[in-house]
């Protein structure tokens, strides 16, 4: 692996986050368009009942990110073959006994574009994993809330919206978002270890814990976990491999994959929301004129997204400069505060590198 760029300031900042305890472990993926120049492991996958280091093999929960390897690209597949459209309603596509049965009607008109947008107008978060009876239970507790503002008005990051969307494919793509992941995504790129619900015989994992249960390939997100570790939110896992081929097709466009087509996914890695004084794409984070988490030069037009458990992935909308980071960070602390300061220095310190290696 060819490497031009001074890696030491990424290594030193990245180490030293270690030190202070904001997370155990971590794995760097950095390139371009043209490919991955710089790739690193540092720290330990697991601290009980014994300190493991992280290795190149690495499975990690990707949390949110799922949103955007997942569930944003099979939806995006079915648009483009037709057989689904931004523009469906959730009556139109969800079976109406999912409405008929409830006195909230007023999700019936919200699109596929506003779930994928967060501006369906349903609430941040509900305790869903406390509320269903069952997995398919939790659509009905989601489609029984009262909407917190009027669809398509307001931006409002939401984890039920892509839960619903989750469902829509599985229903229009006739099989469990796994299979769907695998089919349109990850088997078309080569894709060796993402999946939802990895053997844990197989495979060693960034260990993560939730409110003192350690967790090695099993879900953090609980209301993924209460849907058997397959949900439109979260529930991906993969190393970093096959997370720095992912960020490549970003970076491309999609040009060279044909996941879908490079117009359809300029489309999706637009500003959807200036209306509502926000910055979303379909299913991607854009940055606006507000801080983000991929720091300050990454230009306005950038796009990528996070995860709770300290994963994420960006794109440089104009140099094509990629940068993966994976952590456990979950396995201490739930603090997210910290992590989205160093979050932005890491991204400047590897844009600066990156421009000096191109100067």
């Amino acid at each position: 692996m060819k490497n031009s760029m001074n890696t030491e300031p990424i290594n030193s900042l990245i180490t030293s986050a270690i030190k202070i305890g904001m997370y155990p472990g971590a794995a760097i993926s950095i390139g371009d368009k043209t490919g991955e120049f710089f790739r690193n492991y540092y720290g330990y996958r697991a601290l009980f009942p014994k300190e493991l280091p992280m290795e190149e093999s690495t499975l990690f929960d990707l949390a949110s990110l799922t949103k955007i390897v997942s569930t944003t690209m099979v939806t995006l597949a079915l648009v483009e073959s037709r057989k689904l459209s931004l523009e469906s309603t959730l009556y139109s596509v969800l079976n109406g006994d999912y409405f008929d049965k409830h006195k909230h009607n007023d999700k019936k008109n919200i699109t596929i574009h506003q779930l994928m947008t967060h501006t369906s107008g349903l609430p941040a978060h509900i305790n869903l994993h406390e509320m269903a009876s069952t997995p398919e239970d939790v659509y009905c507790k989601i489609l029984e809330q009262s909407l917190s503002s009027k669809s398509g008005c307001k931006f409002e990051y939401t984890c039920l919206g892509f839960i619903l969307l989750g469902k829509i494919c599985e229903i229009i793509g006739g099989a469990n978002l796994n299979e769907l992941a695998h089919d349109y995504v990850f088997k078309p790129l080569g894709l060796k270890t993402a999946t939802y619900n990895p053997c844990t015989k197989t495979y060693t994992f960034a260990q993560t814990k939730d409110q003192g249960e350690l967790l090695n390939g099993v879900v953090h997100d609980k209301k993924a976990r209460f849907m058997d570790g397959i949900s439109g939110n979260a529930g991906v896992f993969a190393d970093i491999s096959d997370c720095s081929v992912l960020a490549k097709m970003f970076a491309n466009g999609s040009n060279k994959n044909k996941i879908i087509s490079p117009q359809l996914f300029s489309r999706a890695v637009k500003n959807h929301i200036s209306h509502c004084d926000g910055s979303r794409g379909l299913g991607f984070d854009v940055k606006g004129r507000a801080p983000a988490s991929c720091g300050c030069i990454f230009p306005m037009g950038s796009y990528g997204h996070t995860g709770f458990t300290g994963t994420s992935i960006w794109v440089d909308a104009e140099t094509s400069q990629y940068v993966v980071f994976l952590t456990n960070r979950a396995l201490q602390h739930d603090n997210n505060s910290d992590m989205l300061k160093f979050r932005s220095e890491l991204h400047d310190c590897c844009a600066i590198q990156y421009r000096k290696m191109k100067e």
